[in-house]
């Protein structure tokens, strides 16, 4: 005991005398001196009772009144107060009551104290070894009606997760549980299961981010009205990486407070797998430490329709005090049982985005000259910078080099991982500008393009574009030409000359049947694609971006509806976009409009087609010297697809016949393909 605080021990010590002045007024009724089976020997509080059913019995009365009396001076002198220990401290955060407060001082003694466990045992011999309500009626000498209503539905000591709670009425069992007992030893650290999913973040941290000023200021501006409100929720709207979480942080180490990080997403999976409700764990955890709850990516508590769960909605509904969300605002109002204050988190301009770099670079020792260069490059907010300087600093101190340009662009990469399942694939391998088979022309507007991208932050920014015309950093382009042309491999030169994570858009996944579904499909899309700085491919676009019919059937009105969606995330879209289609045509004229560039890939002349020959024969075949590629261009009026085609089926001729590829089978396999292609097959030279 000795090893125990001075307000824990006073406090056992003084349930030890309750539960032991119990034990004793049992045995001063006679009960327990015989079998306890016999009527006789249950115990009785009403005296009257007591006398009718123990009358005419050998049961002894009245022999423990001196220890008793004993008894009775001891409590009066052991009572204490407890408001300035840690005891008084939980008592206040979480509202409980004296009645509730006496369960939670008797399960905390019988938590750790033996003496008391044993006595406790004593008082209910015939049942399992636990706390039971009953005992502690009997310990606490509180009506039993009352003990009832401090562990029912509701109550304080549910709402903060302070008892674990078997069973119902006076039978059921009580035990402290673990987070609970933890914090009143002196742990501060959040415990399982919130520990498995939430963080703790001192006043004391600095997370590093530089929020822009106009964002500070509203903070600030924010403090006095949430530390005078009962109940308020201060919602940040903002992309992910806009730097909510540190701007919630700023706000609790204004108000003096820690601040506990709920991520939703993963709290909401941990409750999947537990089957159970943690959100109201979390937040008993954060009111416990008085700390601000900060909700990340709060949308996702609520369904398609908007609605909250009944337990999630009653969580936070019981929680007082300031309630920090973090929202994409994509959802709409959220409904949060409470007044709101909004504090808007927009993109970063170029300038913050400087700033933000800047000042992380400076703390990790980073190379700060690369700031501008990045800020330009990436449209990611002040929250995601730091992040990515943070994981690039570790990277760089596991690998044992310096914080450089490729540990900081590898970083930037991860963070800007997508998430979007089935509906579309990353594209490995890159094409370089070498590689391309394209007239001149065609390919300075793809120089174009990239250079575009590249200095959009000068034209639209520093020069005012963005915001004299109203336009957004989104650069979009159509490629449009016959199947084979290098549409495709184009838009993947343009991503590697970039540095930008390419994704083919899978539009059989994304369009749907029902109403509704290819919008919310592509609003995932667009909006991944927008936080993750990657670059969209829609091959075969004229299938979902086709031009808008007349009313004439229900099913025309919805294809209306989604090519109109289309272009209103067109308007909006700020990353790079690429639209493939072998009809130009069928291209709906207003998407067009929206489109910065309108590349059309031509077929191959014979020049064209000679050089793709060479190119797409791989020189490992040793066949260079020895192959007719004019004679092949001539003879085969074939797109570099088509070439392709010929080349991997020519290797199919070689290797049925067991032996290496050699000049005729590049004939052969061309003239199947011609074949293929419905065209009239030329005449073979010589033999073949």
């Amino acid at each position: 005991m000795a090893e125990l605080p001075q307000w824990l021990a006073a406090i056992i010590a003084e349930v030890r005398l309750h539960a032991e002045a119990a034990l004793i007024r049992r045995l001063d009724a006679g009960s327990g001196f015989a079998d306890p089976r016999v009527p006789s020997q249950i115990y009785l509080r009403d005296e009257a009772a007591l006398a009718r059913i123990a009358g005419g019995t050998l049961r002894p009365q009245g022999t423990h009144r001196k220890a008793a009396a004993e008894l009775e001076r001891a409590i009066a002198s052991a009572a204490h107060d407890a408001r300035q220990t840690r005891l008084g401290v939980m008592t206040s955060r979480l509202g409980i009551d004296p009645i509730a407060g006496g369960l939670l001082v008797a399960a905390l003694a019988y938590a750790i104290d033996l003496d008391t466990r044993e006595i406790v045992h004593a008082l209910t011999p015939r049942r399992r070894p636990a706390l039971y309500l009953e005992t502690c009626a009997d310990v606490l000498a509180i009506e039993p009606a009352a003990l009832v209503m401090a562990i029912a539905s509701g109550s304080a000591l549910r709402r903060g997760r302070i008892l674990l709670i078997d069973g119902d009425g006076l039978g059921a069992a009580i035990a402290l549980s673990g987070s609970a007992l933890a914090w009143l030893l002196g742990d501060d650290a959040l415990q399982p299961p919130v520990a498995g999913t939430c963080e703790l973040v001192t006043t004391a941290v600095d997370l590093g981010v530089a929020l822009p000023a106009a964002v500070l200021t509203a903070l600030d501006a924010l403090v006095a009205r949430v530390a005078a409100a009962p109940e308020i929720a201060v919602v940040l709207r903002g992309p992910r990486g806009s730097g909510r979480r540190a701007a919630a942080h700023r706000l609790a180490r204004a108000l003096g407070r820690p601040l506990i990080v709920i991520p939703i997403p993963v709290l909401l999976i941990a409750e999947r797998r537990m089957q159970t409700t943690l959100l109201g764990a979390a937040l008993a955890a954060a009111r416990l430490r008085d700390a601000v709850p900060y909700l990340a990516e709060a949308d996702a508590l609520y369904d398609e329709s908007g609605n909250l769960a009944a337990e999630h909605a009653d969580a936070i509904a019981a929680m007082p005090g300031v309630v920090v969300v973090a929202s994409s605002g994509r959802g709409g109002h959220l409904d949060l049982r409470r007044p709101q204050l909004a504090v808007a988190m927009p993109r970063a301009e170029l300038d913050d985005r400087e700033r933000a770099w800047l000042a992380s670079l400076d703390a990790h020792r980073g190379p700060k000259e690369l700031a501008a260069e990045l800020a330009a490059r990436y449209v990611i907010g002040p929250g995601a910078i730091a992040d990515v300087v943070v994981e690039a600093g570790r990277y760089a101190v596991a690998a044992g080099v310096k914080l450089d340009r490729d540990a900081l662009e590898g970083a930037v990469g991860r963070r800007l991982s997508l998430r979007l399942g089935t509906f579309g694939t990353v594209v490995t391998r890159k094409a370089l500008m070498a590689e391309l088979v394209l007239p001149e022309e065609t390919i300075e507007t793809l120089r174009d393009m990239i250079s575009m991208v590249r200095e959009r932050a000068q034209i639209l920014e520093r020069w005012g574009y963005q915001r004299h015309l109203g336009i957004s950093r989104g650069v979009a382009g159509l490629y449009s030409g016959e199947p084979g042309t290098g549409k495709t491999m184009a838009a993947s030169v343009v991503a590697s000359e970039l540095g930008l994570e390419l994704v083919r858009i899978d539009l059989s996944a994304v369009v749907s049947k029902y109403v509704g579904e290819t919008e919310k499909n592509l609003g995932k899309i667009f909006d991944e694609a927008q936080d993750a700085h990657a670059m969209l491919l829609f091959d075969e676009a004229d299938s979902l971006f086709g031009k808008r019919t007349e009313l004439k059937t229900a099913q025309d009105r919805f294809a209306n509806l989604e090519v109109n969606y289309i272009l209103q995330r067109m308007e909006t879209f700020d990353g790079v976009s690429v639209l493939t289609t072998n009809a130009e045509a069928s291209i709906d004229p207003a998407l067009q409009r929206r489109l910065n560039f309108r590349i059309r890939f031509p077929e191959p002349e014979v020049d064209e087609r000679e050089k793709l020959w060479r190119q797409l024969l791989p020189p490992a075949t040793n066949l260079h010297e020895r192959v007719d590629f004019r004679a092949l261009a001539e003879r085969f009026e074939m797109t570099g697809g088509y070439i392709k085609n010929a080349v991997v089926r020519a290797a199919v001729v070689a290797a049925r016949a067991g032996r290496a590829m050699v000049a005729e089978d590049l004939w052969i396999g061309a003239h199947h393909e011609y074949i293929e292609m419905g065209k009239v097959m030329p005449q073979l030279p010589g033999n073949l």
